[in-house]
């Protein structure tokens, strides 16, 4: 598995290095960025094998957002990751093509497992690359 890579999208600097460690412990490569615009800018045209995106800080609800997000989630696995009640993200994450969503605080063990099983191509039903 270490030929897959795992992009970790988030505002927080703790949680990029958090979850980069985690993903490079499980013998991942990790790449992690402070926003999905700056993903966007640098990385989309190389699609990774996952996508985590930390929604718990920002906007995905915003049109223009969920466009880009719709976009991302037809080519490739994203797991969200949200804070605990945020129910209308969740839905709108899930309506839009996640192929996860999970609630803060974070059970490292469950997500380790929704990342392995993306980069595997298990229960993600996006396009084919």
């Amino acid at each position: 598995m270490a030929d897959k890579t795992v992009f970790i999208v988030s505002e927080d600097p703790a949680i990029r290095d958090l979850l980069s460690e985690l993903v490079v412990a499980a013998g991942l490569r990790a790449e992690a960025l402070p926003s999905m615009e700056m993903w966007f800018e640098t990385t989309a045209p190389e699609l990774p094998d996952c996508l985590v995106l930390d929604a718990s800080v920002g906007d995905l609800v915003e049109p223009e957002r969920l466009a880009e997000f719709a976009w991302t989630c037809a080519r490739i696995p994203v797991v969200v990751l949200v804070n605990r009640g945020a129910v209308r993200t969740a839905v709108q994450a899930l309506k839009h093509g996640a192929m996860d969503v999970l609630q803060k605080p974070l059970r490292v063990e469950i997500l380790l497992e929704r990342i392995k099983q993306a980069v595997a191509g298990e229960g993600y039903e996006g396009a084919t690359r």
